[in-house]
């Protein structure tokens, strides 16, 4: 057998083992009571969450072959909940093309693109390759990113990552339908089924985050935990569970990264479900939780600590750089934050490439001008553009590493959050105060530069549902809906043929 015949049969191996994680996980979700939408967009992040959780315990004992002893273990467990739930599991294909036969556009472009997007995810990882560049090595194993050790050699590369797990090539592809599942089922309780799919049409479209489908994982896959928190606070909030508590802890503590702006949403998060788990019911909910399973809160307080990893913190400096110039501190207070407020939501007024060409040849008409001019102009009126930083650029249409969330994270997303902000019910309200208040702190703590627009995958990724409040059915006639489809499958389609043609 050739080596490239080996390197295929051990990633299929390996996809195929994460498969058995996923699978095993909806089972038991579904058997707990989750909806299916709710159940798959856990089961979708549960292997990365396994893949971290063993890599750092082989990282924090020393010993490398705790690895395929504890895959082989959970396999036999994933296998033992599969033939134990198997009725959960037969009985999807019937409900899928129930949903299929009602939402035939909705889909058949989930199954295109996902099929697509796995399929690069794979032939990427196989050739060592990635969209976009991965964070150097963090000094501390962090769960979202995974373990990273000098002593071992570097349990984890960059873009395949690790040669133990073959299949976590597949992780980054997970935690994108980890985005969209958890999109549709918060949409829903917001609006009906056919809003709801549009919105998360709208979300999985997002050029960002279908580039980091195939990327290294280290950006998308805290996102997708952040997305599936609140999905978990959610549930917990309508109907306290000491399943759906767990699963919220787990989540918040995998959505960390390292470096300095890493610790924001997990410390928003954590004020947000305080406020509402306390505003729901009483200040006792959480020791009522804990007392229902002790034991199980036990086990799952070691999990948050070893995806933590608090200790190995202070022991090197912190690097953010790796998109960008050095990390620095905004030195300018207020002014400065207002200065980027204003560089921000300009970049997330992207029309995308091939929409800024069209109105160039149509119209005569550059948008990247007519933003830097809106800029300078404004800028020159309330800053002096010499005392803010960097000077402000829109990177070229080829910089993949750039890419923004194309133009409804600007123009649907945007409003929505204030909507919610303003209008919303209690609980939608505080998720989009905590919103806001992490996209001001985005603009308060590090100087603009072009790279940050890696901070806001965790935002879009978590604001994309409350879409679904902006768009109530007395304004979605089915022709409005049905345009806003096309609009998102377009954007998908040129977000999909760009990593098709960067893998050619």
């Amino acid at each position: 057998m050739t080596e490239e015949m080996l390197g295929i049969l051990t990633a299929g191996l390996g996809a195929a083992e994460m498969v058995a994680y996923g699978l095993a996980a909806l089972a038991l979700l579904r058997h707990w009571g989750l909806t299916l939408a709710e159940a798959a967009a856990g089961a979708a992040l549960l292997p990365a969450m396994l893949a971290s959780f063993v890599l750092q315990i082989a990282d924090l004992t020393g010993i490398p072959l705790l690895i395929p002893v504890m895959r082989l273990i959970a396999l036999i467990l994933a296998v033992v909940l599969i033939g134990r739930h198997r009725a959960r599991i037969h009985g999807l294909p019937r409900v899928l093309k129930s949903f299929a036969r009602e939402h035939r556009l909705a889909t058949t472009v989930f199954l295109v693109t996902l099929g697509t997007l796995a399929a690069a995810a794979v032939v990427a990882g196989w050739q060592g390759r990635a969209f976009l560049p991965a964070a150097p090595p963090p000094p501390m194993p962090v769960a979202a990113t995974m373990p990273l050790s000098t002593q071992m050699k570097r349990l984890v590369d960059a873009v395949v990552l690790h040669p133990g797990f073959p299949g976590a090539v597949l992780l980054p592809w997970l935690a994108y339908l980890a985005i969209c599942l958890a999109t549709y089922a918060l949409a829903r309780r917001y609006a009906w089924p056919p809003t709801a799919i549009t919105v998360t049409l709208l979300v999985a479209g997002m050029p960002r985050l279908v580039l980091l489908s195939v990327s290294s994982g280290v950006e998308i896959i805290p996102a997708a935990a952040a997305a599936v928190f609140i999905l978990a606070l959610y549930r917990t909030v309508e109907r306290p569970d000491v399943r759906d508590f767990i699963f919220m802890a787990l989540a918040l503590a995998f959505s960390l990264t390292p470096g300095r702006m890493g610790l924001v949403f997990p410390i928003l998060g954590l004020a947000l479900s305080a406020a509402l788990l306390h505003r729901r019911h009483g200040g006792r909910i959480w020791w009522d939780l804990v007392r229902t399973a002790p034991l199980a809160v036990g086990a799952a307080g070691l999990a948050v600590i070893v995806f933590c990893q608090g200790w190995h913190w202070n022991e090197q400096p912190l690097s953010e750089d790796f998109l960008s110039a050095a990390w620095s501190y905004n030195a300018h207070g207020l002014r400065g934050a207002s200065a980027n407020l204003l560089r921000y939501g300009l970049q997330m007024l992207d029309l995308t490439p091939p929409v800024e060409s069209a109105l160039a040849m149509v119209f005569n008409f550059d948008w990247n001008i007519f933003r830097l001019g809106i800029h300078d102009y404004l800028l020159g009126i309330a800053f002096d553009p010499d005392q803010l930083g960097p000077s402000f650029v829109l990177p070229a249409s080829d910089n993949y590493a750039l890419t923004w969330f194309g133009p409804f994270a600007g123009l649907l997303v945007l409003p929505a959050l204030g909507w919610s902000l303003g209008r919303g019910p209690r609980r939608l309200k505080s998720l989009a105060l905590a919103l806001v208040a992490y996209g001001a702190l985005v603009a308060l703590i590090p100087a603009w530069t072009p790279g940050n627009v890696r901070y806001f995958t965790v935002f879009f990724a978590c604001a994309g549902f409350t879409t679904a409040f902006l768009l109530p059915p007395w304004r979605m006639t089915r022709q409005r809906r049905l345009m806003l489809q096309l609009c998102a499958v377009a954007l998908t389609v040129y977000a999909v043929g760009e990593v098709c043609w960067r893998l050619s």
